[in-house]
């Protein structure tokens, strides 16, 4: 991952300000679901397998994902400009008027 973060800097690829978003964004899609898998059981929670993603766009220094885990549901992805995520399950974002599957 640290070469991908290195190579995204360097060549500036990506849609956001995020280099660590870019990272994982400029993969293909098999190496996406990947890095979103690796990500999620860091944060403790079960996703084998990203069935669809969205860049949501940038917050701040933040990058915000959706994701759809294939035995999880939806996630609401936030990546910190240190690396550093945060993850939050959709169905309660949607229900409080935040959707997770809509552009910023």
């Amino acid at each position: 991952m640290l070469g991908r973060i290195a190579y995204a800097e360097i060549t500036r690829q990506g849609s956001s300000r995020n280099i660590y978003s870019n990272a994982i964004e400029t993969q293909n899609a098999s190496g996406r679901s990947a890095a979103f898998a690796k990500l999620m059981h860091d944060a403790g929670q079960t996703c084998t397998r990203t069935s669809k993603s969205l860049f949501r766009g940038d917050i701040g220094p933040n990058a915000a994902w959706a994701l759809r885990c294939e035995d999880s549901g939806d996630w609401l992805v936030l990546i910190a400009s240190n690396g550093a995520t945060r993850i939050a399950n959709c169905g309660p974002l949607d229900k409080a008027g935040t959707p997770c599957w809509t552009r910023l």
